[in-house]
């Protein structure tokens, strides 16, 4: 399949921006492929994911991840892997936008952002349902801002 970035709808999830170009249905493995726009300031919190593994690859910006003990900051061109249930985090402590390709392997974790953006709006406010979502799709919440 294809997929045009500028075609595909943006959907939030926490302070991301999210266009998904491939949908874990849509491959035999449960691969899923998104660019990913996070602001100055964005993060997402240390978690682990119960089966799937990622990718990020930079395309503009500087990202800050964490991916187990190990911090590092990749920039344009740079790459980072994340291991099937280890623990992983990412951050934007630049002044700029940073966008990266995202890729999953191993489970629906694109059906999960789209939870996501549908049912957690506000934190903490839906702190609740954030709860809710991660435990129905496996993912496990271990720590604060990274």
């Amino acid at each position: 399949s294809f997929a045009r970035t500028s075609a595909v709808a943006p959907i939030q999830v926490l302070s991301d921006q999210l266009r998904l170009l491939l949908h874990s249905a849509d491959s035999p493995y449960q691969m899923s492929a998104m660019v990913v726009e996070v602001p100055p300031g964005g993060f997402v919190p240390p978690h682990r994911h119960g089966r799937e593994e990622e990718g990020y690859f930079v395309l503009d910006g500087e990202l800050t991840l964490t991916v187990a003990e190990e911090t590092r900051t990749l920039a344009a061109g740079d790459f980072g892997h994340v291991p099937p249930r280890t623990v992983h985090g990412y951050a934007n402590r630049s002044a700029a936008p940073v966008r990266f390709l995202a890729w999953t392997v191993g489970g629906p974790i694109d059906r999960f952002f789209e939870a996501m953006s549908q049912r957690v709006k506000q934190m903490p406010q839906d702190a609740a349902a954030m709860a809710e979502v991660t435990a129905s799709f496996g993912v496990e919440m271990v720590g604060a801002q990274p």
